[in-house]
């Protein structure tokens, strides 16, 4: 996390896709929104996101996380974002994931790109 901007991609993993990524130019599949979990709820709610994507082939997946204005804590679901995409899970492989552009979110989304197992 550099700040507000969440990035995070698999070795040997061109830049070139994250910039695609955070652009839009990669379908999003499955829209998850975190707004109201705690943080252990919505951890799981991310992992099963991820198997679910997994099943069924889906590659982008956009995650609302919030900018965390609304928690005295700050962005939590946001600062456990990219330990979760790391867990992920068995039958996917997280190959990157970037801040949402401003039309897709902003600081307060996170776009993700799957490569099935």
């Amino acid at each position: 996390m550099d700040g507000e901007r969440l990035i995070g991609f698999a070795l040997g993993v061109d830049r070139r896709i994250l910039r695609r990524l955070r652009r839009g130019q990669q379908p999003i599949e499955l829209e998850v929104d975190l707004h109201g979990f705690s943080r252990d709820e919505a951890g799981r709610v991310v992992r099963q996101a991820l198997e679910k994507a997994g099943q069924r082939g889906w590659k982008c997946l956009r995650i609302i996380h919030g900018r965390g204005h609304g928690s005295a804590a700050g962005p939590v679901l946001k600062r456990a974002l990219p330990r979760w995409l790391e867990e992920g899970a068995p039958e996917v492989e997280v190959v990157a994931f970037t801040t949402a552009g401003p039309r897709l979110g902003g600081t307060g989304a996170t776009l993700v790109l799957l490569r099935g197992r």
